[in-house]
Formats: C-alpha cells, structure tokens, sequence
C-alpha cells in the first residue's frame, strides 16, 4: 500500500528542490479536491484526508511527521524541522450542540491551535465551517448577523446561489433536475464539487481572500480567543502560501 504522503527515498533530491506542502485535512473530498488545484511544477502537495478535527487532527499529524522524520526534539518539545517542506492541518471548528459539551469544545479548538503554533504546524481553520470559504468567493458576510455564525446558513446559502447560477454547466444541469437537490447533498461527492464548485469559484479567489482577511482584521482587533472568532477562516493564508510559491496564474 502507498504511502499517503507519496514520499519516497528516492525522491529526496526533488523534494530538495520543489518545495511540498503536507496537507492534513478533516474531510476526504472536498478540501482536497479543491487544494489540489493549485499545484504546479513548481510545488508539490500531498494530503492526508480524513484526520478528524481539532486536536484530533492536531496529534494525528504530529504522529505521522515523527514516523516520517519531520520532527525533531528541541528543549523537550517536537518540532517540525522539515527542509523545505511546509505541513498544515485543515479542519472545521465544529460547534457542540450539546450544552455540557460546549465548554470542553471551546477549550478543544483553542489547544489545537496552540499546540499547532509550539510545533511548528500551520493551521487552516475555518468557525464554524469550510463552506463558510466557499461562501466568500460569492459574497461578503456580516459578522454582526448572528444566523451567520452557523454553518446551515452557509448551506442554504450556497443552494441558493447554485440554484440562480447563470449559464449552469452540463454538471449543474443534470444536478438541478432533481427536485430536492441541495448543496450538502448534491455538490460535495468529488466529481460535483471538482466540476461545478471548483469550477465556478476559482476565478472569485483574489475576492476570496479579500473578504477572508476583512474577517480575520475584525476578530484580531478584538483580542479574543479562537473559538469566539466567528465567523471567520483562515483557509485564505494557505491559499496564498500556494499561489507564493507555486506561481499559480488565477
């Protein structure tokens, strides 16, 4: 069986040279398809899907870059010490919905992200969820709107949208034709979000992360832990390290 990251000893030499990002995401489908983008002959990107979310996702990339070499123990802490190789952890805030859970939630997201930062790790998240990024390539939103903190809205939302899309693709077409289509259960399998969702939105990017930035400006102003931050993403950074690097022409 390969190995998720598609590094091999005999690859050293280019990874040397082409700079590779290591991609821990908490879904299988839709981040990676639309991450994967963005690669060109100058960068290479490697995932390893489904890592959960949170500390979850924290550990089990900090694990897989201790069996792969990538750490080194300095003062007593792992800490990535990859030439030339950058890893980032994508995943979803995740709200609890259940009260005695709330607390331990909260406190679950900030520690991540914290441990992300003593490591070395980089982080992409996004409160309260990833399609919040995707609503951005359509669509400024309004933090002081409270519906705007869920991720619902952000479904409802993007089925809107795709439903008054003008000139829809074949795939949007043949999507729209059942009755009781919407975005959560009709445009996130890998075929409907590479060739309606990523094809529509990645000539919105630049806007993207425009709006994106205008979110994250707004909480950092606020001086408030990670999981008040919504909404709010930070899949903007990671995008940009991208297109820096690997001179992707948008």
């Amino acid at each position: 069986m390969n190995n998720p990251w598609d590094i091999k000893k005999s690859d050293v030499r280019q990874a040397d040279s082409i700079p590779t990002f290591i991609i821990f995401c908490e879904d299988k489908v839709s981040e990676p398809v639309y991450l994967k983008y963005f690669e060109t002959p100058k960068i290479k990107i490697n995932f390893v899907k489904e890592q959960k979310s949170k500390m979850d996702n924290l550990l089990n990339t900090i694990t897989h870059c201790k069996k792969n070499g990538l750490t080194e123990c300095i003062k007593g802490k792992d800490y990535i010490v990859a030439n030339n190789t950058q890893v980032w952890c994508v995943f979803d805030r995740d709200k609890e919905e259940v009260p005695t859970k709330i607390t331990k939630g909260n406190a679950n997201f900030d520690l991540s992200i914290t441990l992300a930062e003593t490591t070395g790790i980089h982080v992409a998240w996004s409160n309260d969820s990833f399609e919040l990024w995707i609503l951005l390539h359509f669509e400024e939103i309004d933090v002081l709107i409270a519906k705007n903190k869920e991720r619902k809205t952000y479904y409802d939302r993007l089925t809107d949208i795709f439903a008054s899309l003008e000139n829809p693709n074949e795939d949007l077409i043949k999507v729209k034709a059942y009755n009781k289509w919407n975005y959560k259960e009709s445009l996130k399998s890998e075929n409907n979000f590479r060739n309606i969702v990523r094809n529509t939105i990645i000539s919105n990017t630049a806007i993207a992360i425009k709006r994106s930035k205008i979110l994250e400006a707004h909480f950092q102003a606020q001086n408030i832990q990670n999981h008040k931050k919504s909404p709010c993403t930070l899949i903007h950074r990671l995008i940009e390290e991208l297109i820096r690097l690997g001179e992707k022409e948008i």
